[in-house]
């Protein structure tokens, strides 16, 4: 008989095989052969094949569609057919349902916050009025419900500690989003000064905040001294709005190369095209949404040993510079020559990364977590 632990991790607007959700945490807790891990989430491209990891890909509208509405009780109904002992959900949407399975079933429950959803609505132009002010008041009335029906957190951010108040005083733990690639066994230092080209990437989620139409136009001005300059954009956008502008800014440009699709990009199809390229761009706005996090691409760079080109926020670079893993700049109003002279100057990963950036050294924080839960 099968007596293993059934976990269900829950999900609106990601994929089924969600880094975070299914090759993170669902990776860590199948691996202890302890657990069997469902994952509820959007259509995906691949079918994970994973000892003791189930997938549930229920989700197939679009961001906006009237279907979301509907996903409360598709989730119930897998709950009710699998029946797991503990619930982690990380789509704030969905957190009336699962209250109302705490209060039935008296299923543990963890809230796995990867972002400070009350923040971004309130920063969001695409938010106005009314509907600003209502979703802010659904999103803070449900983090404040939470605090009585909620088993524990994840805080996907260190800031989150300091700008959640609900959660103090509440069980939860930080489980940043390290890199789930394998360190090298050694970093050769990287250096471009005999370098004709460098080929640079932008990867991951395609957006305005994410900085991708700026990557462009600083590959653009970089391609003007150097013909040899080349750029691979591959990622995923939800905003269709968005992505054709993208299409429109290279539209004819044969030394700039796009990979998107209507769904997200499997994360194995990322990392093996991010091994092909040199220098990874990550031209962030610098807004208060994005100024206080810490991208995970970060230290998936790292555990590749690519050097990064990242805008002027300090704790980043602060970081970056204990392995020389990268420099700043400029990507509103670039000063280009003074870009190529310190990238072919300087000289990349002179210390190796180490093991505080990859996801495993989280591990046992997160399971000696799940154990008090599922104790209590």
């Amino acid at each position: 008989m099968d007596d293993k632990i059934k976990v269900l991790i829950a999900s609106v607007l990601k994929p089924a095989d969600d880094v975070r959700s299914c090759y993170k945490i669902g990776q860590s807790l199948a691996q202890t052969n302890k657990y069997e891990v469902n994952i509820i989430g959007f259509d995906s491209k691949k079918k994970v094949e994973s000892k003791n990891i189930f997938l549930h890909p229920i989700f197939k509208f679009r961001r906006n569609s009237l279907k979301r509405l509907t996903a409360s009780s598709a989730v119930l109904k897998i709950y009710l057919q699998l029946k797991p002992q503990i619930i982690i959900v990380n789509t704030p949407e969905l957190l009336w349902v699962i209250f109302l399975i705490k209060i039935l079933f008296g299923t543990k429950i963890i809230y796995d916050i990867r972002e400070n959803y009350r923040f971004n609505v309130h920063q969001n132009p695409i938010y106005k009025g009314i509907i600003k002010h209502g979703a802010i008041l659904y999103i803070k009335f449900t983090e404040l419900i939470s605090k009585k029906l909620m088993d524990g957190y994840f805080l996907a951010e260190d800031i989150y500690e300091k700008q959640l108040k609900f959660i103090h005083n509440q069980a939860y733990i930080k489980l940043l989003n390290k890199s789930v690639i394998p360190l090298k066994q050694s970093y050769e230092p990287v250096d471009f000064s005999n370098h004709e080209a460098v080929r640079y990437i932008y990867s991951g989620t395609i957006g305005e905040e994410y900085g991708t139409l700026e990557a462009i136009e600083f590959c653009k001005k970089l391609h003007e001294i150097n013909q040899n300059t080349t750029l691979m954009i591959i990622g995923y956008s939800s905003d269709n709005q968005y992505i054709n502008k993208v299409k429109s800014a290279i539209s004819g440009i044969n030394f700039i190369h796009l990979k998107t699709g209507s769904k997200p990009v499997a994360q194995s199809e990322i990392i093996s095209e991010i091994k092909n390229y040199d220098v990874a761009l990550l031209p962030y706005q610098l807004n208060p949404n994005i100024s206080g996090r810490f991208p995970t691409k970060i230290y998936d760079y790292l555990a590749l040993g690519i050097p990064m080109v990242i805008p002027p926020q300090k704790e980043w670079i602060a970081f970056l510079n204990q392995y020389q893993a990268g420099i700043s700049a400029d990507f509103y109003n670039p000063d280009i020559p003074a870009f190529i002279h310190e990238i072919k100057s300087r000289k990349f990963f002179l210390h190796n990364p180490k093991s505080d950036v990859q996801w495993w050294s989280q591990e046992n924080t997160l399971l000696d977590f799940i154990d008090k839960i599922l104790s209590k």
